[in-house]
């Protein structure tokens, strides 16, 4: 079973994916009375269309997560126009550390996935709050900046979206850093089918991408809610999948204390490994440079 915390935008539509390919019960909690039974009520109601024959629930009481295999943390203030990530900070912080407490009460074994922004933040908080091991509390954000990355890439050169391998590491924000050194087009090598410039582009295109989609519409939805469905899927079958994801290095790429956006194979375990690739001196500095952001929002949360 997975438990979905939080049955707003995000965490309905998490559900939502993650029903469509039928692989475990679901249930949503959500403090907010009535709001997750009826997000559950209404994805009964479709689940005879979509094949699903599985459970989903919703409930106000966090007991109902026992036996959770994953707990998807979606509950927080959602992101605006005007504002960035860690300027949620401070107001999530005391959010995720009031339901990490009920995680550790009642879900004791799971593992935790962190879907509320700063991501990065919240993860390792997550991490420290919770006394879990390292692999056991990750972030989704790695994976859906590189979904992001991948469809721009697709559509500049006028290919499937399948055929794009490529991966994002650094920091959920403004730091994040596109691996193009290992972004591939079935194989080969982005560098031989676009030129430098287009390339940049591209690359600052998928920094900004989310803020596009929040000054049209007000919040990211779909995207978060694929990535969480897919990395999901990947846990609870152990499909040992290589993504890239917010997760807590123990030394490498130099890094300690942070959780930043790595690649690493996740599977039935959580993090089942963190893959250390050679990285050139700029996209190394650029890491620790995203790790130093990282860790100043985690001060000014320590600070509180």
């Amino acid at each position: 079973m997975i438990t979905i915390v939080g049955a707003g935008k995000v965490g309905s539509a998490c559900a939502l994916s993650i029903l469509h390919r039928r692989f475990t019960d679901v249930t949503l909690v959500d403090v907010l009375e009535g709001l997750a039974a009826g997000e559950a009520l209404d994805m009964t109601q479709a689940s005879s269309s979509i094949g699903f024959d599985g459970k989903i629930k919703g409930s106000s009481d966090f007991a109902d997560m026992a036996g959770s295999e994953l707990v998807i943390v979606t509950a927080g203030y959602p992101r605006k126009p005007d504002t960035s990530r860690r300027d949620l900070a401070q107001g999530n912080a005391k959010i995720v550390s009031s339901v990490v407490q009920e995680i550790v009460r009642y879900a004791p074994d799971c593992k935790i996935m962190m879907v509320t922004n700063p991501v990065d933040a919240m993860t390792y908080l997550a991490y420290k709050k919770s006394g879990f091991e390292r692999n056991r509390v990750f972030g989704m954000s790695g994976m859906l900046d590189s979904a992001r990355y991948r469809s721009l890439l697709a559509l500049e050169l006028g290919v499937s979206r399948e055929d794009i391998q490529g991966l994002v590491i650094g920091e959920h924000g403004d730091l994040m850093i596109p691996l193009v050194d290992y972004t591939t087009v079935s194989g080969i090598p982005l560098r031989k089918l676009l030129s430098a410039e287009s390339i940049g582009r591209i690359v600052e295109k998928t920094r900004s991408s989310a803020m596009d989609v929040i000054r049209l519409k007000g919040a990211t939805v779909h995207a978060p809610a694929s990535v969480v469905g897919v990395m999901a899927e990947g846990i609870i079958k152990g499909r040992n999948r290589v993504i890239s994801a917010s997760v807590i290095p123990d030394g490498e790429y130099g890094l300690k204390d942070v959780a930043i956006g790595l690649p690493i194979v996740l599977g039935r375990n959580g993090v089942e490994k963190t893959i250390e690739l050679e990285l050139d001196v700029e996209t190394k500095r650029r890491l620790s440079e995203a790790a130093s952001s990282i860790q100043s929002v985690m001060s000014q949360i320590s600070s509180m």
